[in-house]
């Protein structure tokens, strides 16, 4: 994905008063397309290497679907290193049904459906990715539009798509949950197909420190389909995480 392209409805907004930062992902978007480690783990370390080198502090990492793994296997493989909070985006930690797991990715993906889902990326990938684009919303998109969302997804090869949706596949970061040691913002829809189960909720009772934000009107892509109450709910979420950490240094 290129993020500045799916984040345009906000990044202008938010940097107004923030200091905004987009990250393509290795392989992803305008990044270089390395064929090799397209893991959750490799991408976590991509992301504090990024911060490191642009010295960045109090960091509030906000990640959607996939790059919401990320950010929860940041948090689990390198702590809460120069991150002030988190927000996650239509975020789960394990794709498939399992006992005493009710939100399995699109209500019920399981393994064998997963398999043939591979196989139609390599086979069809246009006919695949145009369904899962018109999926990820509410409400649509024109064709025109999906044409040119299509064409930003084409910037990542098929062999890294793949890899890493393997290994998310993989991973089950519900143990992660209840340990997020950082104040975090929960994005969640409901309309989404992509989660179409209570998880904003699910997640919200799980993080010791957590806000939950429901957006009615909005799919998979709450940041495209109503990007005024998102840049609200994240602006306000940074400031009065600011404000409370202003607070605290005060006490001491």
């Amino acid at each position: 994905m290129n993020a500045e392209y799916w984040w345009q409805k906000n990044t202008e907004t938010l940097a107004d008063d923030h200091h905004v930062v987009t990250v393509d992902l290795r392989g992803h978007g305008l990044s270089g397309k390395t064929s090799e480690n397209h893991t959750l783990a490799q991408y976590a370390h991509d992301i504090r290497h990024v911060v490191r080198s642009l010295n960045l502090e109090d960091v509030t990492a906000i990640g959607w679907s996939m790059g919401g793994a990320v950010v929860l296997t940041y948090l689990d493989q390198l702590g809460s290193d120069r991150l002030r909070a988190a927000g996650l985006v239509e975020t789960g930690p394990m794709l498939f049904p399992d006992a005493g797991w009710d939100h399995p990715t699109m209500g019920g993906l399981t393994p064998e459906a997963f398999e043939e889902l591979v196989e139609t990326i390599h086979s069809d990938r246009p006919a695949f990715a145009k369904q899962f684009i018109s999926d990820m919303f509410a409400d649509p998109p024109s064709t025109e539009r999906i044409d040119e969302m299509y064409a930003e997804t084409m910037k990542t090869p098929t062999s890294v798509a793949t890899a890493i949706t393997r290994d998310v596949a993989e991973s089950d970061l519900r143990g992660v949950i209840p340990e997020i040691p950082i104040p975090t913002l929960l994005l969640y829809s409901e309309q989404s197909k992509v989660y179409p189960s209570d998880l904003g909720e699910w997640m919200h009772g799980q993080i010791p420190d957590s806000e939950l934000m429901l957006f009615p009107e909005s799919g998979h892509c709450p940041f495209w389909e109503e990007p005024d109450e998102f840049n609200d709910a994240v602006t306000s979420f940074v400031e009065q995480r600011a404000d409370r950490d202003v607070e605290t240094e005060g006490t001491e």
